[in-house]
């Protein structure tokens, strides 16, 4: 799929992180083929799948996608790394191996990147869809499209990712944070994101040019795993606070309340009532809060079935009234 490298058009690396993806990587892939960009390379890392993820890739390497296999587990950030690393492209697209592009998306963001130099990475609006495809929503901004100075935008990602986490990287700016954070499990995308906001600007882009495949929710560990991890991301800001930039403490101390909330969410989505119990343990660790305190103690009593009809009701309204703002034309890829 790629072509010459004397050509001026800039090479982009669409790299794919799998483990144990057999049920998705076959339509992931496609979906990487499928791109009208006319110089892209694809690359897919197996992380010692036990499935027949390899297998399933390696029938694709005749149309040009490439297959590293791990010799050992190098988890979810290991294996990020382990892909883009031996990739040449000037700009990284990372896919997990069960999302899905348009076929606009590496046209439409490499051109934007590639006339905006200061541009660290880049995001689009994405479909939300569960493990058949079913649409469960959109994930948009109401702005439409913008190109931000990432400080500006940095205290915005306090409370978490903005960014879905398929992106497209300026490869200096990945080098230049040293790659993905292996101490992380499950939310490494987050702090990457934070790091590349630091460096220079971020692109979203409103078209609806990809898909974002959720259904981690209620598995086991997960949550145990997210409430952890949360305390990390805590620390790293607390430890990395740009310089110059206003409210830290308030910012902080309105994201320890917000994740103490969803700590408790996930306590009432744990697939065992040992794990929520597990998960209660890390509460006081995000601060005396009374809001999360009182839920806590819903959960502690049996609630739990109270607060997960809550949260599906709070996103449920959250894509109705996303969906009142949208009161602008569908771009490309809608």
């Amino acid at each position: 799929m790629a072509i010459s490298k004397e050509s001026k058009i800039p090479l982009v690396s669409i790299c794919i992180p799998a483990y144990n993806a057999e049920r998705f990587i076959a339509e992931t892939l496609e979906s990487a083929l499928g791109q009208d960009y006319p110089n892209c390379e694809i690359i897919v890392s197996d992380d010692c799948s036990t499935d027949h993820t390899p297998e399933i890739v390696q029938n694709y390497a005749g149309r040009g996608v490439g297959l590293i296999r791990q010799e050992k587990n190098l988890g979810m950030y290991g294996n990020c790394n382990a892909v883009i690393k031996p990739s040449n492209g000037k700009f990284i697209c990372k896919l997990d191996a069960d999302d899905l592009l348009e076929p606009h998306y590496i046209s439409s963001m490499a051109a934007v990147m590639e006339s905006n130099p200061e541009v660290a990475f880049a995001h689009c609006a994405c479909r939300l869809i569960d493990a058949e495809g079913k649409l469960l929503g959109y994930e948009r901004s109401i702005h439409g499209s913008f190109i931000r100075q990432g400080l500006d935008e940095w205290s915005r990602y306090v409370f978490g990712s903005r960014a879905v986490n398929i992106v497209m990287i300026r490869r200096a700016s990945y080098n230049a944070v040293g790659g993905y954070d292996e101490r992380f499990s499950y939310s490494g995308d987050w702090k990457m994101h934070r790091d590349l906001l630091k460096l220079g600007y971020v692109f979203y882009n409103d078209a609806i040019l990809a898909s974002y495949r959720a259904h981690g929710t209620g598995k086991k560990g997960v949550s145990l795993l997210q409430a952890r991890e949360h305390l990390m991301h805590l620390e790293d800001m607390e430890m990395g606070w740009p310089q110059g930039l206003p409210g830290k403490q308030q910012l902080i101390s309105q994201a320890r309340r917000s994740l103490g909330y969803s700590l408790i969410a996930s306590a009432a989505e744990a697939a065992e009532p040992s794990e929520a119990r597990e998960i209660m343990v890390y509460l006081p660790q995000y601060g005396n809060f009374i809001g999360p305190r009182v839920l806590a103690g819903l959960v502690r009593l049996g609630g739990s079935e109270v607060i997960r009809k809550y949260v599906k009701c709070k996103l449920r309204l959250r894509q109705v009234v996303k969906q009142f703002f949208y009161k602008r034309p569908n771009l490309q890829g809608t």
